[in-house]
């Protein structure tokens, strides 16, 4: 059986860290569940939309569109998680 360990600390930072700027770790939705996953890079594009993107801020950027997700200040509020 692997050994399991915690990449990150899970504390409120670590979540507000991708909240207030999502396009630096978003992924296609049919790469979520896959560890294996790597962002994109000169050397290995990721391919989305029919597009392939070689950095993550732009592959990001496509993404926040796509997903229409909500701006900086609604998904910083405090009550976007303490409801």
């Amino acid at each position: 059986m692997p050994l399991m360990y915690a990449a990150s600390t899970l504390q409120m930072e670590w979540c507000l860290d991708c909240h207030r700027a999502p396009e630096k770790y978003l992924r296609p939705r049919d790469e979520v569940f896959n560890m294996e996953y790597k962002q994109p890079a000169n050397g290995e594009p990721v391919s989305f939309g029919g597009k392939d993107y070689t950095d993550q801020k732009t592959l990001g950027m496509a993404l926040v569109a796509k997903y229409h997700l909500r701006n900086v200040t609604d998904i910083t509020s405090c009550s976007t998680c303490h409801r």
